[in-house]
């Protein structure tokens, strides 16, 4: 797994460059709070729809603790895709350095409580939370053997499959 560090991000950012930063968690979690210029997909299926095969991509998550960072690199690179990097600090490296962020729980003083009674890492489900991840842990992610992009059926934002 090829990684990137925070510095680098950062420049990549800074300068403007055409990179895909996505982060690899269900929406509440990315609504919540993520790096500015961030993408979030529904489901794994669909980013492999929205992605293209020689796209830079820079995964990451909340955290160091996280599995959904490696299972999607693991994936993506098995569909074929050629650049994709790991910014393994995730979000929690990126604020210790004071960098900026957005979301809906950005400036709120309070403490929010968790969705779905476990904690805000989810290191207790290793990364498997169905209704935070969306699959990004590795159970969403169809087999690259068997996956056709040009066969497969259009899916909605949602991920739900068009008519």
């Amino acid at each position: 797994m090829e990684t990137i560090d925070r510095q680098e991000l950062r420049a990549k950012l800074d300068a403007n460059q055409d990179i895909k930063l996505v982060m690899t968690v269900g929406g509440w979690t990315f609504r919540s709070k993520h790096i500015p210029g961030s993408l979030s997909f529904p489901s794994p299926r669909y980013a492999l729809q929205v992605l293209r095969y020689d796209d830079e991509i820079i995964l990451y998550s909340t955290g160091h603790a996280r599995q959904d960072t490696r299972a999607a690199a693991d994936a993506l690179l098995a569909h074929g895709y050629r650049n994709v990097r790991c910014y393994v600090g995730g979000l929690a490296d990126w604020e210790n350095a004071d960098y900026p962020v957005e979301g809906t729980s950005v400036g709120s003083a309070a403490d929010r409580p968790w969705p779905h009674g476990h904690s805000p890492d989810g290191t207790e489900l290793e990364g498997g939370c169905p209704h935070c991840d969306n699959g990004w842990s590795g159970y969403g992610w169809p087999p690259a053997e068997a996956w056709d992009p040009d066969a497969s059926q259009e899916v909605d934002r949602n991920g739900a499959a068009r008519s």
